[in-house]
């Protein structure tokens, strides 16, 4: 499955909502140097009752077959987070949308590495028609980033200069995060 980072797990969610059809999807990353929490809310419709009651089965998949088999995203996530002392927990409205947030304890000698963020969240923002909201934060520091105002300033991520840009600027939102908690 892949998911060896903390980061991979923030992806999988979502890409869970780009799946689902979202046109609004909001990310919170809030890390100290005891925890890593994420949450992501969507505007995607929501999970079917019948569906919610066995998200955290093992195979349980909405996708079609030909696309999807597996359906091992959230029990691995929710073992990787309690495994900490962790949680996830899952809230949908069915029509409306969901949101889902974990927790991890990085003290926990099971808990996975943090892994790229910055590249995460760009490949997130290379997901075209959606409004992408991210919000980063370490200790008490915090960068946000959302798609409109990517627009504004670098227009349509169409090209490898564009990309590049807004890799390198995700990589120095990052770096100076960090950098700041150490001043």
């Amino acid at each position: 499955m892949g998911l060896i980072t903390l980061s991979d797990h923030l992806h999988d969610i979502a890409e869970n909502s780009v799946n689902a059809g979202a046109k609004n999807v909001t990310i919170v990353v809030e890390e100290t140097s005891e925890t890593f929490f994420f949450s992501v809310e969507d505007d995607a419709g929501g999970i079917r009752p019948d569906i919610f009651e066995k998200i955290f089965d093992p195979f349980v998949t909405t996708r079609k077959k030909e696309i999807r088999r597996v359906g091992l995203g959230l029990p691995f996530l929710k073992q990787a987070a309690e495994t900490t002392g962790g949680y996830v927990r899952v809230e949908t409205e069915f029509g409306k949308g969901t949101k889902t947030e974990v927790l991890f304890y990085k003290s926990n000698i099971d808990c996975q590495p943090v892994g790229n963020l910055p590249q995460t969240f760009l490949v997130l923002l290379l997901n075209g028609g959606i409004e992408w909201h991210i919000k980063r934060c370490y200790n008490s520091s915090c960068y946000e980033i959302d798609t409109q105002t990517l627009s504004k300033y670098v227009g349509q991520l169409d090209s490898p200069g564009k990309i590049s840009l807004v890799s390198d600027m995700l990589e120095e939102l990052e770096n100076s995060l960090i950098e700041e908690e150490k001043i």
